[in-house]
């Protein structure tokens, strides 16, 4: 305070103060640190929000695929793509002109994914999209979707409810919390949307308990599993709500 008191009585008196060399270095430093310590943002990221982490690419199914997978799994995407015609019944058949060869199944990394590959190819779609939370840069840097969430606080952290539109008729809708200090999104539980692509009223997705480390809100992240798409569906104080 005394430091203080007397730089403030030359500010007043019209002296000419400069801050020590030593001083300066040391404020650069600090404001580095904070810099470099902020979290990061989806302009952060250098192929936007949906940037994958280390070791995975863009699927490319389609225009505008971007699950993330192994590159291998990207060629074989690739591949499929280019074969799919080649196993299609030329005739067509009881699911119109992209009935499959036998032997084959759409792959359907999205319902209206209708090229034809071997069966163990759409297991490997589904198990992708499945994981497509995992394998972000930073899932909490994708946009807000559909859904969003409320929180009802208690002693012990809050309820967590969900409600929105926009997803796959009939699908399942995947939520996990980021933000929390694990070092992967913490999953909370899975809804299924109606047959119009809703999640109707505030409906139930997990308890959630109270951290003590806790210092912010965690964001809430949203997948839905037909397509692999990645969204936010807001932030929640449950985790850092000890007590009343």
């Amino acid at each position: 305070m005394g430091c203080k008191r007397r730089v403030a009585e030359k500010a007043d008196s019209g002296a000419l103060w400069r801050m020590p060399a030593w001083l300066t270095a040391v404020v650069g430093l600090l404001t580095s640190l904070v810099a470099t310590s902020s979290p990061a943002t989806a302009a952060d990221l250098p192929y936007g929000p949906y940037t994958c982490a280390s070791g995975y690419v863009w699927r490319d199914a389609y225009a505008g695929d971007q699950v993330c997978v192994t590159p291998a799994i990207r060629t074989q995407t690739a591949t499929e793509n280019a074969l799919g015609p080649s196993r299609r019944e030329p005739n067509g058949g009881p699911y119109g002109p992209d009935t499959c060869k036998q032997g084959y199944v759409w792959r359907e990394t999205r319902p209206s994914d209708h090229v034809c590959v071997p069966s163990a190819s759409r297991d490997q779609a589904y198990s992708d999209n499945s994981n497509a939370v995992l394998r972000l840069a930073d899932p909490g840097a994708t946009p807000h979707g559909g859904v969003s969430i409320s929180t009802s606080l208690n002693q012990l952290g809050g309820r967590l409810y969900a409600n929105g539109s926009g997803l796959t008729p009939n699908g399942t809708v995947m939520f996990s919390a980021v933000g929390i200090g694990t070092t992967a999104p913490f999953g909370l539980g899975t809804r299924t949307a109606d047959a119009s692509g809703n999640l109707p009223g505030w409906q139930y997705v997990a308890d959630v308990w109270c951290r003590s480390y806790q210092t912010g809100p965690a964001t809430i992240v949203v997948l839905d599993v037909k397509t692999g798409l990645v969204t936010t569906a807001g932030t929640t104080t449950a985790f850092l709500h000890c007590g009343y």
